[in-house]
């Protein structure tokens, strides 16, 4: 994971547990955790969480030396090697771990500075921080800014009214008006009636030669990087939710929603004003036709409608029985 935000720690294990909320009295012998991280990108001397079952194959992959997880759940866990931390709600405490190690990952305002390398810009209303690293041919619209925590490659065109923030740029990129990528995402719980942010501390990364039209939200990711791969476009107002993953040669018409840590794969098809929930697969050569609502896995090669997305098939069967 491409994080931009700065780590603090390493910390010992007991203090963290100290730190949660759900989780059960133990004591464990002193060790240091370096970083927090999500199951599949965990390494060692790393902390995770998992918290349901879907993930489970995941889990027993990870190489994560520590995680946070219910009790009842141990006995799936006897040919792992990390050590369990028994928590009631291990995402809650999971978050609360994250913002010790990440502490100003949800915060998204910051002194701007201006890189002075960029100054021209200035006089069409465009302010590019200084943390900004910008490759040949670039060129950008009037009223736009260029936060924190962003690399571009090159011939990247960016368009007018745009905000881009904790995001990395391939070449022959193309952004349109009032786009904004890299802020955070639409993530929180509610712990003793106070709202917590989940920290995102991801990134945005876009792939070379990826269209994005006017008016679309990208989310950052959280524990993982929101990313879109070589090739794929998308249309005005698509909103990306954070950890989403979108493979490459995807076309994406407008007002698509895709929410948070979905996995869209290789030369997908999305009509307009369909949505996609969170946490699903919908693997290569997908066709979503528009006004489809998808709340299950899709399979390779899959053709959908309706809400909730069928088959084409069975789309059309349902629609001459409604006829009759």
């Amino acid at each position: 994971m491409i994080t931009f935000f700065k780590k603090k720690g390493p910390f010992d294990i007991n203090y963290l547990i100290k730190c949660t909320k759900f989780t059960k009295p133990q004591k464990i012998k002193n060790a240091k955790i370096f970083n927090i991280c999500s199951l599949e990108n965990a390494k060692k001397n790393e902390l995770t969480f998992f918290d349901q079952i879907k993930y489970l194959d995941i889990l027993k992959n990870s190489k994560a030396s520590y995680c946070l997880i219910r009790e009842k759940h141990l006995p799936l866990i006897k040919d792992c090697t990390f050590l369990p931390i028994i928590s009631e709600k291990p995402l809650l405490d999971f978050i609360l771990i994250s913002k010790v190690f990440y502490p100003d990952a949800d915060n998204d305002f910051f002194d701007f500075k201006i890189n002075k390398k960029f100054s021209k810009y200035i006089k069409q209303n465009t302010f590019i921080d200084k943390t900004v690293s910008i490759g040949k041919n670039f060129q950008i619209g009037f009223n736009s800014f260029l936060k924190k925590n962003l690399k571009i490659g090159n011939n990247v065109k960016i368009g007018s009214n745009c905000v881009i923030s904790n995001t990395v740029i391939g070449d022959n990129v193309i952004i349109n008006d009032g786009t904004v990528i890299g802020k955070v995402g639409y993530g929180f719980k509610f712990l003793d009636n106070k709202r917590f942010f989940i920290p995102h501390i991801g990134s945005v990364i876009l792939g070379n030669n990826v269209y994005i039209g006017s008016n679309c939200t990208i989310d950052r990711g959280s524990f993982n990087n929101t990313i879109i791969k070589d090739n794929s476009m998308l249309d005005n107002q698509v909103h990306i939710a954070h950890n989403v993953h979108v493979g490459s040669n995807c076309f994406i018409a407008g007002q698509v929603g895709i929410a948070g840590s979905t996995f869209v794969g290789d030369n997908c098809l999305i009509g307009g004003q369909a949505g996609i929930s969170g946490h699903l697969r919908v693997v290569n050569n997908c066709y979503i036709a528009g006004c489809s609502g998808v709340v299950k896995n899709l399979e390779d090669n899959s053709k959908v409608m309706g809400y909730p997305a069928v088959s084409l098939k069975d789309f059309i069967k349902r629609s001459i029985n409604i006829d009759r």
